[in-house]
């Protein structure tokens, strides 16, 4: 089949890619980009909160500088290859099916509000949608022909995955699925699937050693955070997934349920059940467990992503066979208009922060604004107080998304965090000790009015106070204490 639209799928490729990169050095960092962005800069095996991946991929680009463009130029390529191999995956799951279910897939996955934002801020779930498309490739191939060379670089991809996000054992548990619907289990009789499994348990060495000699943190903190006893709700579940039909679009979640349904009521082609299929089960799993998880409130927008990146192909197989119907063309439409105008908001608003025109955005901004001037004004502290008596203070913060951003603007000053839960900060500056003396980093609306604060064993006193402002509204207001041990 020839494969429509590849130019426009390239341009639209080409064309995201250059918008990421022009935003790039124009907007502050954010929570998770500043918190990656330091795994570059303490290098290591692997990390508390993911698998190293997104750290090593940084830490290919700080030799060039380390700055906001070249922090999301990664991100940047990463997405756009992910594009691109959406588009590849399209036509090679669906040789005999519509000619432009590439273009659709690389529209579907463009046209999510969430995914562009990712597109140029890395999370660790941006290599692994790249690897997940890789992986519908190579299963196809080993259902097709089951050859060694399928095996072996289906295990490497397996074994990048798992560094790259601890969600990656949802691929093979896919896979497993979809071999053993069509195959049985005679499958694992040849040395192809445990060739694979020796490749990726090697390549993803590195994550059991960190954590063996860490007493198994991460693992442990990655279960508790999953499957942890919380309170559950099926009304956070109906919001979840209400959410995803925002950030992923409408056209993606009514696409992929009604594509579903299709192939079970066997309403697809013959020649075309089988990578159907393949896709559910790569798919599926993942969205229903973070959709169940969302019941405790346990809910990222971009835990899903890699579903809705696997989804994209099967999505667009099941718009361009209904194009014929009226209701699927309009739904194209009105979604697409509806993405594209929340995303060319959000892009334009961040490009140029209008705040006096649209001031109920200032709460969605409060964690890009301020925190570069509040940290170097903290080391300029830190510095006063250290000449006055002649301490050794640290910097301290009291949540670790708050510390992020600070530890980022601020390096290579230490930042310990006052909190009991055991955090990255830990393992990288350890915690505050009985004899710590340290500045105090608060943003809350205002100080209490004895100017004093008593937390986790140190006593606090108000030193300062700062504003941070945007088209004359205040985002942030922060507060600086000289803590000193409470004994």
């Amino acid at each position: 089949m020839q494969q429509q639209g590849r130019l426009h799928a390239l341009g639209i490729i080409i064309g995201v890619l250059f918008i990421h990169l022009v935003m790039a050095s124009g907007v502050p960092l954010g929570v998770d980009e500043a918190h990656y962005a330091l795994y570059a800069l303490h290098p290591a095996l692997s990390y508390f909160d993911h698998p190293p991946m997104v750290g090593w991929l940084q830490m290919l680009i700080a030799p060039l500088g380390y700055d906001e463009f070249t922090v999301r130029l990664i991100p940047a390529l990463l997405y756009a290859l992910s594009s691109y191999l959406a588009f590849r995956v399209s036509y090679r799951l669906f040789p005999e099916g519509p000619a432009y279910v590439g273009l659709l897939s690389v529209l579907l996955i463009n046209s999510a509000p969430i995914f562009q934002l990712m597109g140029w801020g890395l999370v660790p779930d941006l290599p692994l949608m790249a690897l997940g498309l890789l992986s519908l490739e190579l299963i196809l191939s080993i259902h097709k022909y089951n050859q060694h060379k399928h095996w072996i670089a289906l295990g490497v991809v397996y074994g990048l995955a798992g560094l790259s996000k601890y969600t990656a054992v949802f691929l093979p548990a896919g896979m497993i699925i979809f071999m053993i619907q069509y195959n049985g289990l005679k499958w694992l009789k040849g040395r192809g699937p445990w060739l694979a499994a020796l490749i990726a348990l090697i390549i993803i060495s590195p994550v059991l050693i960190w954590n063996a000699q860490n007493d198994w943190a991460s693992l442990a903190y990655q279960f508790d955070r999953g499957v942890g006893v919380k309170s559950w709700a099926a009304r956070k579940v109906v919001a979840m997934q209400l959410a995803q039909v925002v950030l992923y679009s409408v056209l993606a979640y009514v696409a992929a349920i009604a594509a579903i349904v299709a192939v079970l009521r066997k309403n697809i082609p013959e020649q075309d059940r089988a990578s159907c299929w393949l896709i559910i089960w790569s798919a599926l799993p993942l969205l229903l467990v973070v959709g169940w998880s969302a019941g405790d409130g346990t809910f990222l927008p971009n835990w899903p992503a890699l579903g809705w990146t696997l989804l994209a192909p099967l999505s667009s197989y099941w718009i361009c066979r209904g194009w014929h119907k009226l209701w699927v063309k309009s739904l194209v439409v009105v979604s697409s208009v509806l993405s594209l105008a929340l995303i060319s908001f959000l892009f334009i608003f961040l490009a140029f922060m209008p705040l006096s025109t649209f001031p109920f955005m200032s709460p969605l901004i409060k964690d890009l604004v301020g925190w570069n001037e509040a940290a170097k004004h903290a080391v300029a502290l830190k510095q006063e107080w250290r000449k006055e008596e002649g301490r050794d203070p640290v910097l301290l913060i009291d949540n670790w998304s708050k510390a992020s951003r600070i530890a980022w603007y601020a390096y290579p000053e230490p930042v310990q965090l006052v909190t009991d839960r055991l955090t990255q900060f830990d393992f990288w500056h350890g915690k505050p000790g009985p004899d710590t003396y340290g500045i105090l980093i608060r943003d809350k609306k205002s100080a209490p009015e004895s100017g004093h604060l008593t937390l986790k064993g140190f006593s606090c006193s108000l030193f300062d106070q700062t504003e941070a402002t945007l088209d004359r509204i205040v985002i942030n207001r922060f507060q600086f204490y000289r803590c000193e041990p409470a004994h």
